[in-house]
């Protein structure tokens, strides 16, 4: 699906400020270069905008590929796995009681239903 209303300015001062924030805090003058680098082309043309938008956009759809496969990933392995070996180490042999018991399953009710228990049923 395409998205029609992208707006290229606002995407080039997203990663400009994006860009400055890396550089703020970690000092790492690479990431102040693309920042002023792509601020100043944003700013001044509006075909290199778009291409930037398009490109980061593009961006934005393979890393929506990739990136949920690897979180669903660490999540299993990391807390259901795990929980789910030591729920059969400790916890119940039958814990959807699968196995029939020895005595019956079902219970039997033996009242009579009148009027009112079907108006006030709690």
């Amino acid at each position: 699906m395409k998205n029609t209303k992208s707006e290229p300015l606002k995407t080039v001062l997203t990663i400009t400020l994006g860009f400055m924030a890396i550089f703020l805090l970690t000092g790492w003058k690479w990431a102040a270069g693309i920042s002023l680098g792509v601020g100043i082309a944003g700013l001044f043309s509006a075909f290199l905008a778009k291409q930037i938008d398009f490109l980061w956009m593009k961006l934005a759809h393979i890393l929506s590929l990739i990136v949920p496969n690897i979180i669903l990933g660490m999540v299993f392995y990391v807390f259901l796995f795990p929980i789910s070996l030591l729920a059969r180490a400790f916890g119940k042999k039958d814990p959807l009681f699968l196995k029939k018991p020895a005595t019956g399953t079902y219970r039997t009710v033996e009242k009579a239903f009148d009027k009112e228990g079907f108006e006030k049923p709690w």
